[in-house]
């Protein structure tokens, strides 16, 4: 390999594009793919994140007679937030006879760029892996961010924003629990009395799913207007065509795991709940996904303090450099994110528990 193809290879903007390219793969991450898709794009300046929490009028406008004067309105009703944001970085170190002597996974030949996109792809995978639960704790209504959520870190962070909650009135775990005729009836009436939009999306676990198949009533309507399909065309990487429009909502599941070193597999979703949301094209008004700016030696390969110092790269959200190391002879590879999800109207996020707590289920609550 030449230098010139060396230095084309580990250039700022090919390594940012390959982390890109390898995050956006993530198949079980619904939390911060649905940010990615429908959250309104946040440009912070500085090094926290301000929004405004949006409370839009819901009364009925006043009706005047021809004559009369226009009747004022009050402005949206806002509420200022702010927080700082997630520096999530790591490197590899990568010696000369890894990179250039190693063979590349499944070859039998040496080939440093296909090793270099292996270990960026595993960099890449830890890094989806903290969005995803920045993501998931941001529609659970709480981000925190330590050494026992997440180890190994040394900042400490939390941001509560208030999402509605509530719980079903008799458990969803009970088969003969009317989940479709009356749950999820009310569910929906809820979240429009908190909200004043209309649900649309319900993301859940496969526990959860687990109750939809197993119920009564639900196995009934499918004998009677989907056939067997509802009840065993599972897919639990995204959204599931036999259960997308049951009572209304356009359902998806997501079975995210990650495994903390040391300690055993956690689950990004917790057991027994339920986000509803608005439609998608609704989204903007409810999440913002804030990416923050970040500098990096600019060019190709940097191999001295001096040339990092004298060229930089002003770049948002991700990036990936590299840089020569000397002792050993090799390459070090940084990549990043900066940003953080937040939540824009905590009353059009309900977090809704089908299991409910001793003593009934209760209404939303802001």
């Amino acid at each position: 390999m030449t230098t010139h193809a060396i230095d084309d290879l580990l250039s700022v903007d090919t390594l940012t594009g390959m982390i890109r390219t390898f995050v956006d793969q993530a198949e079980n991450r619904s939390c911060s793919g649905l940010f990615a898709r429908a959250a309104r794009p946040l440009l912070p300046m500085g090094e926290s994140v301000t929004w405004d929490e949006t409370e839009f009028s819901r009364h009925l406008a006043p009706v005047s007679g021809q004559d009369s004067p226009h009747t004022r309105a009050r402005r949206l009703g806002r509420r200022k937030r702010s927080s700082t944001m997630a520096m999530v970085k790591l490197y590899k170190d990568l010696p000369s006879s890894h990179l250039f002597l190693q063979r590349a996974p499944g070859s039998s030949l040496a080939d440093a760029e296909g090793v270099l996109s292996a270990e960026l792809e595993d960099l890449a995978n830890l890094l989806a892996n903290t969005k995803e639960f920045l993501a998931c704790g941001a529609l659970l209504g709480k981000i925190e961010v330590n050494q026992r959520t997440v180890p190994g870190s040394d900042v400490e962070f939390l941001v509560e924003f208030g999402n509605a909650e509530a719980s079903a009135v008799d458990s969803w775990a009970d088969d003969t629990t009317q989940i479709r005729s009356s749950e999820l009836i009310r569910l929906k009436r809820l979240f429009k009395d908190q909200a004043g939009m209309r649900a649309d999306i319900g993301i859940t676990e496969p526990g959860v799913e687990g109750y939809l198949v197993q119920n009564n009533e639900i196995r009934e309507f499918a004998k009677e207007s989907l056939g067997g399909v509802i009840l065993n065309n599972l897919n639990l990487h995204g959204v599931n065509p036999a259960w997308e429009r049951l009572a209304g909502l356009r359902w998806s599941f997501t079975d995210g795991v990650y495994k903390p070193e040391g300690q055993p597999v956690a689950r990004y979703f917790p057991e027994d709940t339920v986000l509803v949301l608005p439609a998608e094209q609704r989204l903007q008004q409810v999440l913002g996904w804030a990416e923050g700016k970040v500098f990096v030696p600019a060019g190709p390969v940097i191999s001295s303090a001096q040339a990092a110092t004298g060229f930089i790269q002003e770049l948002r959200g991700f990036y990936a450099y590299a840089e020569v190391r000397t002792d050993p002879v090799g390459i070090r590879i940084y990549a990043g994110w900066y940003g953080l999800p937040v939540v824009l109207n905590p009353n059009a996020v309900l977090v809704f528990k089908v299991v409910p707590p001793a003593g009934g289920g209760a209404g939303a609550t802001p």
